[in-house]
Formats: C-alpha cells, structure tokens, sequence
C-alpha cells in the first residue's frame, strides 16, 4: 500500500494506457467487421440469365416456380419458339459456360472475403485475449507488488517493536546499574562520615583526659603549695579549700553535663547508623527480589522453550486426541538430554510411545540464557492440543 501511494503518478498513466489500448481495440474490431460488411457486396452484380434448350425449354419452364409464376397460365395461345440454329445453340453454349465461369469466379470471391473476414475476426478475437491476458498479468503483478508492500512494512513494524524492546531492556539494565553505583556510592560515603565522627570522638576525649590530667597537675601543685604555707595562710586556706570544693563540684558537674551530652551523642549515632543499615538491609532485598523475579521470568520462559520444541517435534499418532501428560526430562548444561521419565500416563501406549521420539528429537535442548536460569532437571506439562 506504500508503495502505492508513493507512486500514484504511476498509476495514473497506467491506466489512461490501458483506456487508450481498449479504445483502438475497441473501434479497431468495429472497423473490422463494417468493412468485411461492405466488401460483401462491392460489385456484386445480380445476374439472372435462363438458358433455353431446343429438347427440354418445356420441362425447365414447368420445373422453374418462378417461370410459372410470372408467366401466363394459356400457354397454348403462346406461338410455338423456333427451334435454334447450330449457332444459336454454340452461342448459348458459351454463355452458360461464361456465365458458370462467373458464378464460380464470385464464389471463389466469396469465399475468400469470408475467409479474410474469419481470419481478421481470429487476429482480432486473438488480439483482446492477449490484451485480456496483460491486462490480467498487470493485475496479477499490482497485488504482488502491495503484498510485498504489506510484507515489507509488516517486517518494518515488527524490527521496530524488536529494537524498541531492546531498548527499553537497555535502560532497565542501565537503571538498574545506577542504582547498583548509587547504592555503592553511598555506603562508601556512610563509612567516610562514621570514619569522620570517629576521629572528632577520639579528638575531644583526648582533649579531655589532656584537661583533666592538667587539672590534677595544678591541684597537686596547689596542694604542694598550701602545704608550705600552711602556717601562714589557715584562713586562706580555709577559703582555698571552699573555692577547691566548690570548683570541684562545677568541674564533676561539667564532667557530668559533658558525659552526658557524649552518651546522647553516641545514642543518637547509634541510631542513626541502625536506620542507614535497615535503609541498605531494605535496599539490598529489594534489589535480591528484583533479581529473583527476572531470574525467575527468564526460567518460565526457559521451560516454555523446551515445551514448545518437544511439542514442536511430536507425530500425532492415528486416533490421538486430548493429549496431556506430565515430563521429567535431565540434562547437561549443553542442552544434552541425559535421561527423561513420563510422569503418568499419555492416554495409551502408541501415545507415550510418540512423545519419547519427541522428546529423542528434540535432543540438545534450548541452552540456558544463563547459570541462574539452568536446572539440569525440569518438569512440564506436555499439552500439545492446548
């Protein structure tokens, strides 16, 4: 239909040609058979012509219907006809002769115009049926064209459908492997920022025995020191030992507040990495139940392969109808057939008998898309009627 349409100038001229050809055939036969019409009677001349024998001019004028039509019934008042001469006789002779030479000469003449006639009518009748026939073969030749048209965009349709497949399962792939490097991405991000919070923890608890540690350096200088005055200084000391006490109690305060905000600190992280790992546990089942379903799609389809070529290579044997049985077949990850069993009966022995040759046939079977997909025993349901 394409092809067609494309070409509709084409078309067109093929058809005027074809109206053109029928209207000389057309007034080409007609012209035909008028002239063969008229050349039937170009110059043909009537003669009548009654030759009068001396013994017998009696017996034709009684025998001649026409004579005894136009004639008068008294013959007997008619005088008696002289009886020719030699001559008369020899003349009259001749123009019987000349006139049967005439006669034969237009039939002849005759003849050949109708055989001229015939023959124009046979090339003529042999002209349509060849035209018929063309025209037959143009027909002919038109439908194959727009069959292979139809065949071509039939091939077209479906090439695009097998790439457009292609390409959608193209981009699940890729999708599917973004997601893998995002995933990846993110865990190697997760360790860099628990690596990180790690050193900051390790930082400030260092920082705080490094403080700690100058504080008792510092009371045990001052203690050294209030030793040494003691004498002088019992009133001061008095006082030291309240502002001693009383920074004590702010500094174990504060070492509590810090204790404190740390154990918030690290029961938030704790949690947070709980959540993250339940966040990649759930991804990471997710993407196992994606796997398994394709791997489990791709192994229906598999097994319907190995069907269909069983089911493909089986005889119906005379009388077999309904077939239904079930099949265990073993293989090699070649596809070889190393063994198979009919798991119940086929509706008789000429039945079971014909789908183990199916089953011989079929040997190597479909291999395997891929090693997830290979089970070197499988089951199916051999229906060949369904």
């Amino acid at each position: 239909m394409t092809t067609l349409r494309d070409n509709w100038r084409a078309v067109i001229l093929a058809v005027g040609v074809h109206a053109v050809v029928a209207a000389l055939l057309f007034v080409g036969v007609n012209f035909a058979t008028d002239s063969a019409s008229s050349r039937g009677n170009r110059g043909q001349e009537i003669v009548q012509a009654r030759v009068i024998e001396p013994a017998g001019a009696d017996k034709d004028e009684a025998s001649d219907p026409s004579a005894s039509d136009t004639e008068p019934t008294e013959t007997e008042s008619e005088p008696e006809p002289e009886t020719p001469s030699p001559a008369e006789s020899e003349q009259a002779e001749a123009s019987a002769e000349a006139e049967a030479e005439e006669k034969k000469a237009e039939a002849e003449r005759r003849a050949e115009e109708q055989r001229r006639e015939a023959e124009a009518k046979r090339q003529a009748e042999a002209k349509a049926e060849a035209e018929r026939k063309r025209e037959a073969a143009e027909r002919e030749a038109e439908a194959e064209a727009e069959r292979k048209a139809k065949e071509e965009a039939e091939a077209e349709r479906r090439a695009e459908a097998e790439a457009k497949r292609k390409a959608e399962a193209e981009a699940e792939r890729k999708a599917e492997a973004e997601a893998e490097r995002k995933a990846e991405a993110e865990a190697e991000r997760e360790a860099e920022e628990e690596a990180r919070k790690q050193a900051e923890r390790e930082a400030r608890e260092k920082a705080e025995r490094e403080a700690r540690a100058e504080a008792e350096r510092k009371a045990r200088e001052e203690a050294e020191r209030q030793a040494r005055e003691e004498a002088e200084r019992k009133a001061r000391e008095e006082a030291q030992r309240k502002a001693e006490a009383e920074a004590e109690r702010k500094a174990k305060a504060e070492a509590e507040r810090r204790a404190r905000e740390k154990a918030a600190q690290e029961a938030a992280a704790a949690e947070q990495r709980a959540r993250e790992r339940a966040l990649r546990e759930a991804m990471a089942r997710e993407a196992a139940g994606r796997r398994d379903a394709a791997t489990s799609r791709e192994r229906g389809a598999y097994i319907q392969a190995i069907k269909d070529r069983v089911e493909s290579n089986w005889i119906r044997p005379p009388g077999a109808n309904d077939i239904s049985c079930k099949v265990r077949v073993e293989q090699l990850p070649g596809g070889q057939i190393s063994g198979f069993e009919l798991l119940g009966s086929c509706g008789g022995a000429a039945a079971e008998r014909s789908v183990e040759q199916a089953i011989r046939k079929s040997d190597p079977l479909p291999r395997a898309p891929s090693d997830a997909v290979f089970e070197s025993e499988i089951e199916f349901n051999f229906e060949p009627d369904k």
